[in-house]
């Protein structure tokens, strides 16, 4: 038996899905990822050896990511001296292929893209002893800052939250290795490499680098600093049609300075359960580091979140050194629990349009919503810019990438045990560096068929790369636009692009892809839809490239079927990236521990904390404010109980304010709404009333914080019973409190009225002078009851 544990944190608490499973021996034996990087692009093969020990027919599954940036060009099957060549079709299609054959006594074998940059291989009908070799192949084009290439090959699918996909995923102690062999071209100026996640063997010049039997734990980061200077530069290759595709890399040097303006920052801070232990230290450091760079006039506020999400302040606070070491040990004392739930805290920063923000989001990027995530932040970022630091040995780099993309920014991603203080610094000179605009690529007497941008914003000495299709290359191609009124140009000359080495028409097909899959985002017409589907298809099969509409499938027609039904086995994935989270053990033990020792009966305890009497904690008929009416009744018939007191001096109040014609205060007004369930005889048809005065004292409230808090608690109300008067209540909010409601952000009010005990209540009310502490009657009312 090998246990499996698979987690997530739902609304009602962590919930973890232990699971046994008799898997006998795995089918997976070993992975092998082979490399060659030539510049800007490189060749990769990923090899994967299954054997059926067992003594049944195996059908196994296997999840694994592959990174965001590749194109996957190639999948073939290897089954004793055959060699089987899989075709990109349409995923129904090719599902249906792959089980029709399966029940006919044939081996199929499906690679399909389950999710952004995480795919999966079924492996179908794999005979008592037999071995099979799966090769999948991929171009990769890799980021170069800093004068430096970065490799990045994600080996582990860690379990995101909310994601039918990793739900059905098992973890736990494998055998299975994998071997890194990457081989670096003598055409790359090899300065130094460096490896911050895997301890390597490096030979040739460190042109070879090689990694053996390491567990599928890490994602593999690896820096090449190259020797020579990078400058503009361009790559061409003539497509099957005679047409020729142009990748350019503009290096733009930006020499003149510029006065920083003052900005507003904002810190969105992952701290739940997945980001406990060292990347909880690392993300804590880097938050600090960033505060730091922060100058005078700059705003800034910090928001950490997990299931639910708070803020620092409702408002950006004014950077200073007071402000600093607030914030410094507010980000020191945060800890780490709970689900990602990503989407709320940004929509919170990004809740004033009009305002130009610097988001800058900490996060392993563990969520199953990515889709949701990028779609807000392409229609709602208007001029702010998003900066993500995604923190993990096995980071979700789809995500962080693809949400920098949209967000007008750039992603860093760093090792819980990584220096930051390079790319921190790195960040903060794109942040300070004025945006290009009116940008545009002059193409002078090329014909162009096609462009795709790959960023949306220039860097200061970052490359930036546009995709072109021309008819011919026969001249030079320039970029241009203005900083600040002034104009920039940078030009690369035909006689400086040099041929291919990369398959440039494939990658092309790719972001033309890509490129469809925004248009899908775009829009919601199904029609439409539809259309910008089959057009994805159409590419991927045309050029047999991945995409989320295909799958790879290949059929090995055997001359001897195999009828006997298969046995499924899901391939187990490595669980060592638990043992970097030293909170998990405790944490798994403590939930299970409490759900064991009764939860129900702590749940009731603390409410009996809270205050409440217990007869309203029980039975009974709740009326849309969660009061229990059966025993509200019974409460307010009962004259000489507290209940009734306080129902018959507020009764007094009332009367004597109507008989001198006085104005009720505001804050009387909105503590009466907030009791109305408890004083309903009281009020009688007054509450319509209470809210028109409210309605007419708008300004009145916004200029008290104490009645917008006030006023806050009871828009929670009514929205909560689903009154239609919440939406009047809003209007009356200020802008601040509108974004808490709207985003759901979670607030404790601060309310300065003092809550009486019962003796001081019924000396107040023996002493007749309920009006002179009316305000601390009412609270007591809705707080104790």
């Amino acid at each position: 038996l090998i246990p499996m544990c698979a987690f997530e944190r739902s609304e009602k608490g962590m919930d973890f899905n232990m699971k046994n499973m008799d898997l006998k021996e795995l089918a997976l034996k070993k992975v092998k990822m082979e490399g060659n990087i030539i510049g800007k692009f490189g060749t990769f093969q990923i090899e994967q050896t299954y054997q059926n020990n067992t003594k049944e027919v195996l059908e196994v599954g296997y999840t694994f990511p592959i990174v965001e940036t590749a194109t996957v060009v190639g999948f073939e099957i290897y089954v004793g001296e055959k060699v089987l060549k899989g075709k990109c079709k349409e995923k129904g299609e090719a599902k249906k292929e792959y089980q029709e054959n399966l029940v006919k006594g044939n081996s199929a074998y499906l690679m399909e893209q389950a999710a952004g940059n995480v795919f999966q291989i079924s492996v179908g009908k794999l005979e008592v002893d037999e071995e099979v070799k799966v090769v999948i192949r991929y171009i990769d084009k890799f980021e170069i800052t800093d004068n430096t290439i970065k490799v990045l090959i994600p080996t582990l699918v860690t379990p995101k939250y909310h994601s039918k996909i990793t739900e059905k995923l098992f973890y736990g102690k494998v055998d299975y290795t994998v071997d890194f062999s990457l081989h670096i071209a003598d055409t790359v100026k090899v300065k130094s490499v460096s490896c911050e996640s895997h301890p390597f063997t490096a030979s040739k010049g460190a042109h070879e680098i090689t990694i053996d039997h390491y567990d599928l734990s890490k994602d593999l980061k690896l820096n090449i600093v190259l020797k020579n200077e990078l400058s503009s530069h361009a790559i061409s290759q003539k497509t099957k049609d005679g047409e020729e595709i142009v990748y350019l890399s503009f290096m733009p040097e930006i020499l003149d300075s510029y006065e920083d303006s003052e900005k507003e920052f904002v810190f969105i801070v992952d701290v739940s359960g997945s980001m406990s232990g060292t990347k909880m230290e690392a993300t804590k450091k880097a938050v600090i580091e960033c505060l730091r760079q922060l100058d005078e006039g700059d705003k800034f506020n910090i928001i950490p979140f997990e299931n639910d999400f708070e803020a620092m302040s409702i408002s950006a606070l004014p950077y200073n050194e007071e402000n600093f070491k607030k914030a410094e040990q507010y980000v020191k004392g945060l800890t780490a629990n709970g689900g990602t739930e990503i989407l709320k805290p940004v929509q919170f920063a990004l809740y004033e349009a009009d305002t130009e923000k610097i988001v800058l989001l900490f996060t392993d990027g563990q969520v199953g919503n990515e889709r949701d995530i990028i779609s807000f932040v392409q229609k709602n970022i208007h001029h702010s810019r998003i900066f993500p630091f995604g923190i993990d040995t096995n980071v979700n780099s789809y995500f962080i990438k693809e949400l920098a993309k949209v967000g007008n920014g750039k992603a860093e991603l760093i090792l819980p045990n990584e220096k930051i203080d390079e790319k921190i610094i790195r960040t903060f000179a794109r942040i300070q560096t004025p945006l290009l605009e009116n940008m545009e690529i002059d193409y002078g007497k090329n014909e162009v068929i096609d462009v795709i941008q790959e960023e949306k914003n220039l860097f200061n000495y970052e490359l930036f790369n546009v995709f072109a299709k021309v008819k011919k290359l026969v001249d030079d191609i320039t970029l241009k636009g203005n900083i600040l009124g002034k104009e920039y140009a940078w030009t690369i000359g035909k006689k400086e692009i040099e041929e291919s080495k990369a398959n440039l028409e494939v990658l092309f097909a790719k972001e033309e892809i890509e490129r469809l899959e925004t248009y899908i985002r775009e829009t919601y017409d199904d029609e439409k839809r539809k259309n910008y589907q089959e057009m994805i298809v159409a590419l991927s099969e045309k050029y047999n490239v991945n995409s989320q509409y295909t799958s790879f499938i290949t059929v090995y027609e055997r001359e001897d079927k195999i009828f006997e039904v298969p046995h499924y086995q899901e391939t187990v994935l490595s669980s060592a990236f638990m043992e970097r989270m030293p909170q998990m053990d405790s944490l798994r033990g403590a939930i299970l521990g409490n759900v064991a020792a009764g939860g129900a009966r702590k749940v009731k305890s603390n409410m009996r904390a809270f205050g409440m009497p217990a007869p309203m904690r029980e039975t009974g008929r709740m009326d849309a404010y969660g009061i229990n009416e059966d025993l509200m009744a019974e409460l307010e018939n009962d004259e000489s109980g507290i209940l009734g007191k306080v129902k018959n001096a507020v009764k007094e109040y009332l009367e004597e304010v109507i008989s001198q014609e006085q104005t009720l205060p505001v804050k009387i007004v909105i503590l009466l709404l907030l009791c109305r369930s408890k004083l309903r005889e009281t009020l009688g048809e007054a509450r319509e009333k209470l809210l028109e005065i409210l309605m007419q004292k708008k300004e009145e409230i916004q200029a008290d914080d104490g009645n917008l808090q006030l006023l806050y608690l009871l828009y929670q109300e009514e929205k909560r019973a689903g009154t239609k008067e919440c939406e009047k209540l809003f209007t009356l909010l200020s802008k601040d409190y509108q974004k808490i409601a709207v985003t759901g952000m979670k607030y404790e009010v601060n309310i300065s009225i003092p809550l009486m005990s019962e003796k001081e209540l019924e000396k107040v009310i023996k002493e007749k002078k309920p009006a002179e502490k009316m305000d601390e009657i009412l609270w007591y009312l809705w707080k104790r009851w």
